[in-house]
């Protein structure tokens, strides 16, 4: 990458990995040279300068756009889905923003733990100092790896020697170096119950769980083709002897024959997923992280950095740079009247129909009242109701609905909008909201374990069944052992349960386009949409979009890139 500078910008009130008070009142530097921070012994000035990218894409790109928008289960209007939407990423200003910030990590972590390693400072200091900015490049390649493919490899930084360009690395030559930095790290950053640690910083645990998710990822991408899997979903609508669309209310099973991913052919599947068990296994048994007892207390602005969050962003209310507006675009504003707007990106019907009814990530998880519009000569509020199926409470006036409130087929309010987009500290205005993106979330280490479990033992064990059922308990879901008393689980049948788990769980945080890229069903679900979804949305896909495409700045000054991604 070209962004390089021997001159180290870095400014604590722009310090995005920073969660206290007393770290926000340390002294600011700007344009300080690398070998004064040095003398100082300023490490933690260096640490924040590196976690300082994570907030780039969301301040100036659109990092949710580039994770969310291209799968299966989110929608909205159009327009709001833009380019992305559609599948038209080259040059895309969030794809080039997603590509550079990542970069900018990789070489900040490079430069930075180069200076701190010559700083005479305590080695307890040192050693986390250094295990962190590890595991933030760690974390940036295995971004980037997922999404682009072969990589250039920057093991060291421009800084210090290395060249300008380099040549893309095999996807595999990147991954040997996301497990060598997460090694590092989690044998030297501080655990959770240390004195040295900071809450809102990633810890040895985090370390642990990320190590996890690159060894499942691993395992799933380099799985023989034709391993079966299945989704739920198919078409979102027909046609009518008039020609009208009619919505398909629920979704279809569609199984599909997974495709090997190219460029994880050299791995040994089973191999990398007994690593991820006894990984995942490793940090369950740790301790250091937990499951909050209910979707209520999870998304609650005190827990933002709760014993749940592994890795998230961390953000500032009202500072430009440290804030965003997630919250505004997934769940919306309330204007002056009450009335809601915004709140564009929705999860589709056909995702809220994968829920028991009791399941709290719907019940309590979704709005299912929007006051949408605002009657001047009533003075009154205008509510629509979600989802269609609740028609007969609505015209008994049950379940919190009222017998006024109106059924809206628009695209952002027919659909699922999700309150776990109210974590934040501040009212949502319509301005930048202090909302943590989840980067990752002890949820996950327990659908990676089980996930893992399934595959090393040809389908689940007791233990894999076990863990399941703690979210099982927390969200009022049906028990995974009730389940197999009328199905008994397959190895086929629990890795979809598994896929589907993790698209109700981690809805529109991001992870949805990874899981059906690293199983090597994207074309095959998306396609099975049939071209369009319910609104219009775009979701017909081509061997192209396996690969988001590199920026052409890259192509363009690299001297050893002469061709883009395939398609591009």
């Amino acid at each position: 990458m070209k962004i390089l500078s021997k001159l180290i910008l870095v400014c604590l009130t722009l310090c995005l990995s920073m969660s206290c008070k007393k770290m926000l009142n340390e002294e600011v530097y700007t344009f300080v040279s690398g070998e004064d921070l040095v003398a100082k012994g300023s490490y933690k000035e260096l640490v924040a300068g590196a976690y300082n990218t994570l907030s780039f894409p969301f301040e100036w790109g659109n990092y949710h756009n580039v994770v969310n928008f291209d799968s299966d289960y989110q929608s909205g209007p159009t327009w709001a889905f833009g380019t992305l939407g559609a599948g038209n990423f080259y040059e895309n200003g969030s794809n080039r923003s997603f590509y550079q910030s990542y970069y900018q990590a990789i070489h900040r972590s490079n430069y930075h733990a180069y200076l701190i390693n010559k700083m005479q400072i305590p080695q307890k200091e040192k050693d986390n100092a250094i295990g962190e900015l590890n595991f933030l490049k760690a974390w940036a390649y295995f971004n980037l790896v997922q999404f682009y493919g072969d990589l250039p490899l920057y093991k060291v930084s421009v800084s210090e020697g290395a060249p300008l360009s380099l040549p893309r690395a095999p996807i595999k030559e990147v991954y040997e170096h996301i497990i060598e930095l997460l090694k590092f790290a989690e044998t030297r950053m501080y655990a959770t119950n240390e004195a040295g640690y900071v809450k809102g910083h990633p810890s040895r645990g985090s370390a642990k769980a990320v190590l996890a998710k690159v060894y499942c990822t691993i395992g799933s991408a380099s799985m023989a083709a034709g391993s079966r899997i299945s989704v739920m979903g198919g078409k979102p609508f027909n046609y009518n002897d008039k020609g009208e669309m009619v919505r398909v209310s629920y979704p279809s099973k569609q199984t599909f024959n997974k495709d090997l991913v190219a460029g994880y052919e050299g791995f040994d599947s089973k191999a990398y997923y007994r690593l991820a068990m006894e990984k995942a296994r490793e940090l369950i048994d740790l301790g250091d992280f937990s499951l909050l007892p209910s979707q209520q207390e999870l998304w609650t602005p005190a827990n933002k950095n709760g014993r749940e969050f592994i890795f998230t962003l961390q953000t500032l209310a009202g500072n430009e740079s440290l804030s965003n507006f997630v919250a505004t675009d997934y769940l919306g504003y309330y204007d002056e009247k009450g009335a809601l707007s915004s709140g564009y990106y929705v999860q589709r019907d056909h995702w809220y129909q994968l829920f028991d009814d009791a399941d709290a990530r719907i019940t309590w998880g979704v709005m299912h009242r929007v006051p949408y519009s605002y009657n001047d000569a009533t003075k009154q509020l205008l509510y629509s109701f979600y989802p269609a199926k609740d028609s007969i409470k609505v015209k008994l006036g049950q379940g919190g609905y009222l017998p006024t409130d109106q059924l809206r087929y628009d695209a952002h309010l027919y659909g699922s909008k999700l309150l776990k987009f109210s974590q934040v500290s501040v009212p949502r205005d319509g301005k930048r909201t202090d909302f943590n993106w989840p980067f990752m979330r002890f949820a996950e280490v327990l659908l990676l374990y089980a996930e893992a479990d399934n595959e090393v033992n040809s389908g689940p064990s007791g233990l894999a069944i076990a863990e399941i059922e703690k979210l099982n308990a927390r969200n009022h879901s049906r028990k995974a052992s009730e389940i197999a008393m009328t199905n008994p689980w397959t190895q086929e049948s629990f890795r979809s349960y598994i896929l589907e788990e993790r698209a109700k769980e981690f809805a529109a945080e991001g992870i949805r386009r990874f899981d059906l890229l690293r199983w090597g069903i994207y074309l095959q679900t998306m396609n099975s949409l049939g071209g369009t979804d319910e609104n219009g949305v775009i979701k017909r896909r081509e061997s192209k979009h396996l690969l988001l495409p590199l920026p052409a700045d890259e192509v363009n000054t690299n001297e050893h890139i002469h061709v883009n991604n395939p398609g591009w």
